[in-house]
């Protein structure tokens, strides 16, 4: 049944940047369906898709008067983001990626967490970090107190657990200048670096999002040039926090952004087989692997025997399959405790290390995540 077409104001706006995102879409789009909150608007960005994105975001926007699909040519996801917020209709935006799902009362949760505390500009959630299938990597949490919270993302560059994972304050997100376009990448963590810098990050301490990880992801195969972006993002918040000027780091950044687009054009980036995209999809697949084959899940073995057809030297990997043709294996695996890395977008961890260092690097060690380093998932 078509959902009333309704009057009032929506009070939240979901927005969503679509590339090419057929084999997920349906799954992202029926989570926000099924919201118990129900006055909410979905504005759908296809950014120049090729497959059959843009026909399945027409059929759900003919079925529901709250999805508005938007078609234009490829500008990339932080220039979709730009237009999808100013699009939004709502004095609450939500961000939820086209391959990500949101949990029934994500939503409504997050809407009430914000409504108790005005000193909030913006709230996120626990999450899940599920594989390709859906296999569960792990569950990864935040600190309920936000003082600690936001000191945690200012200081310690621990932040939401997924883009996706954030609801903010439209006029927040406007008073700080928004998504930048000079960050082609890592967008999501200058802006919240902006934001905690006027307002605080609230959790609600539910996990009510699922990221899904996989090798062909923004963050598994260009996370290389996500840690340049991430290092420049910290450069402009240390600029500001000394009271100086950031145009050289943005201008930096916007050179990044220039010489990624013209590669983009160029078919360089889009080569799945070549040099840094190659290593990264077998160090994901080996991520993969491995968490679930600590996890007790047989499922792991699948993403070891792809790392080693494609690297037959990997020592790591034949390990782990050693464990795991030894291992009995058990119903997935549901505990927090993991070895789990999770790699950044913007040098932001997904959660603390669970050994003591001085500094974690960013890398996927144990597994990934949309901004962290090499720590405990």
């Amino acid at each position: 049944m078509r959902p009333r077409q309704n009057t009032l104001a929506p009070e939240v706006s979901v927005v969503m940047s679509c590339f090419n995102s057929e084999s997920h879409l349906r799954e992202a789009v029926d989570s926000i369906c099924r919201q118990t909150l129900r006055n909410w608007e979905l504005v759908a960005i296809n950014d120049g898709s090729t497959d059959s994105t843009g026909k399945i975001l027409d059929k759900y926007a003919q079925a529901d008067p709250r999805i508005k699909v938007i078609h234009q040519s490829n500008r990339g996801l932080t220039q979709s983001l730009i237009r999808g917020c100013s699009l939004a209709k709502a004095e609450l935006i939500a961000r939820q990626d086209a391959d990500d799902r949101s949990m029934p009362n994500r939503l409504q949760s997050q809407l009430d967490l914000l409504r108790r505390s005005e000193r909030l500009g913006f709230v996120s959630c626990f999450a899940n970090y599920v594989g390709p299938e859906n296999e569960l990597l792990c569950l990864t949490k935040r600190p309920s107190d936000p003082l600690i919270a936001t000191q945690q993302l200012l200081n310690e560059r621990i932040g939401p657990p997924a883009h996706g994972t954030v609801m903010f304050r439209k006029f927040v997100y406007s008073a700080v200048g928004g998504y930048r376009p000079e960050f082609f990448y890592a967008q999501d963590a200058d802006l919240w670096l902006r934001m905690a810098e006027v307002s605080l990050i609230g959790y609600v301490s539910e996990p009510l999002y699922e990221f899904r990880f996989h090798p062909s992801s923004i963050t598994g195969t260009k996370r290389d040039v996500q840690k340049q972006f991430g290092v420049l993002g910290q450069q402009c918040r240390s600029a500001r926090k000394s009271h100086e000027d950031e145009t050289v780091w943005l201008d930096k950044a916007a050179e990044l952004s220039a010489c990624i687009r013209s590669e983009l054009g160029q078919g360089r980036l889009a080569k799945p087989e070549s040099g840094n995209e190659r290593t990264n999809q077998i160090r994901i697949d080996y991520l993969i692997g491995s968490q679930l084959v600590k996890n007790r899940d047989a499922r792991g073995k699948q993403y070891l025997a792809r790392v080693l057809r494609r690297s037959p030297a990997h020592v790591k990997a034949w390990l782990r399959m050693v464990q795991a043709m030894s291992q009995h294996f058990s119903p997935p695996y549901r505990d927090n405790a993991s070895d789990l890395s999770i790699p950044r977008i913007g040098l932001l961890q997904s959660r603390p290390p669970l050994h003591k260092s001085k500094r974690s690097e960013s890398s996927f060690r144990g597994v990934k995540g949309d901004n962290s380093k090499s720590v405990g998932c």
